[in-house]
């Protein structure tokens, strides 16, 4: 009987056979379970989220607007203009448009991350909960503080430098159309390239096979995010001008962070 109340334990292989029929049991020493984690669908729950603050508080969103001038209680997208005791600038990268001179001195780096979507699995099946596997280890730095971590980062590096080199960690989940989201990797610098490279999905897919795999692997969607890296530290906040507050630099942390982040400062 699986302990699925508990927050984290240790499983043996055939314990983690049972949670996922996706992983790879051969050679595995042992599995981590957190019964904490959550996932959701970005194009399911982002509709739905507006949707729901329309309704229960008058929430009124203005789709379909860039805004291109703020001041203190104004904001324009050159035609329109709103107004506002409080106004918050939460648009990840693209806040270097509006405050240039903040963005290039706040010590924020642009991170481009490269995506992967599987058709719909077959048969509904099921993968279980989110995986990933050791190259994760070295990514978040929860883990930074293990004794063991560098043979582990030794071994990779070994196995294969452009693991490092692309920050490549592999993360996988299944969305509510029975598909499965992989990723991703990390390439951090300000000039992003709009151009995917079919290299880095690949050590993608590569790393993937060595613990995972599923009924249908064919690959329907490719794709690329860039978000606001600020190496050290969680999360960027500054007024800009009077009652302009910029909320900004999670590094890829926004689904997890972002509610408490707006509870503390709003």
């Amino acid at each position: 009987m699986l302990r699925a109340l508990d927050t984290s334990l240790l499983l043996t292989p055939n314990e983690v056979a049972a949670y996922s029929p996706a992983v790879k049991t051969a050679g595995l020493k042992a599995g981590l379970w957190s019964a904490t984690e959550c996932t959701v669908s970005p194009r399911q729950t982002i509709p739905q989220l507006a949707e729901y603050l329309e309704k229960e508080l008058d929430v009124v969103f203005q789709f379909g607007s860039a805004i291109t001038h703020v001041d203190t209680g104004i904001l324009s997208d050159f035609y329109d203009i709103w107004r506002a005791e409080r106004i918050f600038i939460c648009s990840g990268a693209d806040f270097e448009t509006l405050y240039p001179r903040i963005f290039q001195e706040s010590g924020i780096t642009k991170c481009k991350l490269q995506m992967l979507r599987t058709n719909t699995q077959p048969n509904s099946w099921q993968l279980g909960p989110s995986l990933c596997a050791g190259l994760t280890l070295l990514h978040y730095s929860s883990f930074a503080h293990l004794k063991s971590l560098e043979s582990v980062r030794d071994r990779y590096n070994q196995e294969n430098p452009d693991f490092a080199r692309y920050g490549v960690h592999v993360l996988v989940s299944q969305n509510h159309s029975g598909e499965i989201i992989l990723g991703d990797s990390h390439e951090y610098g300000w000039d992003v390239s709009p151009f995917d490279s079919e290299e880095i999905n690949q050590l993608i897919l590569n790393y993937l096979q060595t613990f995972a795999q599923f009924p249908d692997a064919v690959i329907a969607e490719t794709w690329h995010g860039v978000y606001p890296k600020l190496p050290g530290k969680t999360d960027f906040v500054m007024e800009a001008e009077k009652g302009v507050w910029i909320v900004n630099g999670l590094s890829g942390a926004g689904m997890t962070m972002s509610f408490g982040l707006a509870s503390e400062i709003v």
